[in-house]
């Protein structure tokens, strides 16, 4: 996943390479991920894909165990 391609499902809103994402959705127009119908133009190339993906880091830095769990 590069910065450059950076996209999301106008369903499920979950990330995806822009490039690829295009080209599932052409040949059957179903989100691989979220099974819901979504038009290929509707896929577009992230304005902000840094702050795209320093928030997904920050929410998987979140769903890790808690710090009483990891010992």
């Amino acid at each position: 996943m590069v910065l450059s391609e950076w996209s999301s499902c106008p369903q499920c809103l979950m990330c995806c390479n822009y490039t690829d994402m295009k080209r599932v959705l052409e040949a059957e127009p179903l989100c691989p991920i979220c099974d819901k119908q979504v038009s290929p133009m509707a896929v577009v190339i992230s304005s902000n894909p840094e702050g795209e993906f320093k928030a997904l880091c920050e929410l998987l830095k979140d769903s890790g165990p808690a710090k009483d769990e990891q010992n």
